[in-house]
């Protein structure tokens, strides 16, 4: 037979079985999604429970301490990490209580670094309290597992973190039952706030001061520090004073006008309120800059420039401590070293560079303030002075706080403390947890959650704070809550002048 015989016919073909190929294409895709996926949450995941987030790329979320959110606190967040996991593995009942505030703060804004890392540390003193009857004699059950969380630059990251809170909260071994903190008072903040208290979570402020996240009809948040009103009254009443002890005594405003900051704007509503309650008479004309804008160097120069041609005796002025610092340069220019007094809130310590600030900046500062003339006082929600000064000796608690202070970070004496961070930052946890330890009854062998401890903070909760007696009224405020007048010194120092009340 020929190979060339047309009459005989080649075997026909198999068909070709396409969906081997297909399915094999498909598992490699598959594969290469979750391998992509993979190396996108590890790219984005800064560590456990903490995840890069908004167009800034903040690590947003929760940490038990071991992810530190920046260098500076890596020292006493891997404190809050030890202790947390010596109370994980002592098979006692615990719970957790989260710390919020904004840890990836402006980078510009220096102060507010150092400020979070002494509320931090006070924060974990009141923890290790808590835990220890020996050393806070209010019992140690349940144990407090104490969680740190950054809810992003100018609280703006509020939503993905108040998710995560509110999810720990009502779910998960997390067990969370409150959160303390909050930093600064912004727009954010308040949606934080509101989120929470939806869902009844409580919270305990520590140096947030904004009266717009308090209310006596929707309960939920509560705080240790004076509220802007009670600081403006009493600011009010102490300017009043010199006004009637001086004929002429003549007090101008100055105003933040950025309308996102809820600090600025309600310091300088109550205070006005409040000067026509104590018949305070203030000049006409307020001066007014806007803070969070470029060309704000100009604006104090102007501002400046406005003081020594109305001449007051005294200035309230209604912003910010790095702001406050602003008008300190624009005053030591020739030409504009016109004495003057200036009276403020709380955030004035912000007016100081932190402590990783090059010593030239600080030093020129420092020889700014002192040719400027300006005289600096705020409404001080805590300080070592006004503890000695509220509490018999007998029932002090600022000398065993500064003696585990000092034996845990270092130091000695009250200068760590002047600027009332640390203790802030205890009592805001140290309220809490006394809260927490009620709802577990005299046994600690009752359930405690979110909603248990919301009841007893609900009822009046009463601590023995460091930077004062707390008692908790229905808004949530603590009730009449003395405060410090404190000078504010170039040099870095807070000199206690008195003690001051709304």
């Amino acid at each position: 037979m020929s190979g060339n015989d047309p009459d005989i016919r080649r075997p026909a073909r198999p068909p070709r079985r396409i969906w081997p190929w297909v399915a094999g294409a498909l598992v490699l895709a598959l594969v290469g999604v979750f391998v992509f996926r993979k190396v996108v949450h590890e790219m984005d995941a800064c560590g456990p429970g903490v995840t890069k987030t908004g167009p800034r790329h903040e690590c947003i979320g929760v940490s038990d301490g071991s992810y530190a959110f920046r260098d500076s606190l890596k020292p006493v967040m891997d404190k809050i990490r030890d202790e947390n996991r010596r109370v994980e593995k002592s098979h006692r009942k615990w719970v957790s209580v989260a710390y919020v505030e904004p840890l990836s703060s402006d980078p510009d804004d220096e102060s507010a670094k150092y400020q979070v890392l002494e509320e931090l540390k006070g924060a974990y003193l009141a923890q290790r309290q808590l835990n220890d009857n020996q050393l806070g004699g209010v019992g140690d059950l349940p144990q407090i597992r104490l969680l740190v969380a950054n809810i992003g630059e100018r609280s703006e990251q509020w939503k993905p973190l108040t998710d995560q809170l509110i999810a720990m909260a009502h779910g998960g071994g997390d067990r969370l039952v409150a959160v303390a903190g909050f930093g600064t008072s912004r727009g954010g903040t308040l949606k934080a706030v509101q989120a929470l208290r939806a869902a009844k979570v409580p919270m305990m402020g520590a140096t947030v001061t904004a009266d717009e996240l308090s209310s006596s009809s929707r309960v939920g948040f509560f705080r240790v520090s004076a509220p802007n009103s009670d600081q403006a009254s009493a600011a009010a009443a102490y300017l009043a004073g010199r006004q009637r002890a001086k004929h002429g005594y003549k007090v101008l405003v100055i105003r933040d006008r950025n309308e996102d900051d809820l600090y600025n704007t309600s310091l300088y509503q109550d205070f006005m309120t409040a000067s026509r309650a104590k018949g305070l008479a203030l000049m006409d004309g307020e001066v007014q800059y806007a803070s969070g804008i470029d060309g704000i160097s100009n604006a104090f120069s102007a501002v400046a420039q406005q003081v020594c041609y109305k001449k007051p005796d005294a200035i309230f002025f209604a912003g910010r401590g790095a702001n406050l610092r602003g008008l300190v340069i624009a005053m030591s220019a020739a030409g504009r070293r016109c004495p003057v007094t200036v009276l403020t809130g709380d955030d004035a310590v912000g007016v100081y560079y932190d402590a990783g600030t090059a010593a030239a900046t600080v030093k020129q500062f420092q020889r700014d303030w002192e040719v400027s003339r300006v005289t600096a006082f705020y409404t001080a929600l805590g300080h070592p002075g006004l503890a000695n000064r509220l509490y018999s000796k007998a029932d002090n608690p600022l000398p065993a706080f500064l003696d585990l202070y000092h034996r845990t970070f270092g130091g000695t004496g009250e200068d760590d403390l002047q600027d009332g961070q640390a203790t802030l930052g205890h009592d805001a946890v140290w309220t809490l947890g006394v809260a927490v330890h009620q709802a577990a009854g005299d046994a600690g062998s009752a359930t405690v959650n979110a909603e248990s401890t919301l009841s007893q903070l609900v009822t009046g909760a009463t601590a023995s704070g460091v930077t004062g007696p707390i008692q908790l009224d229905s808004d949530g405020n603590p009730h009449n809550k003395p405060m410090a007048l404190v000078r504010l010194e170039p040099e870095g120092r807070y000199t206690f002048q008195q003690v001051i009340k709304p």
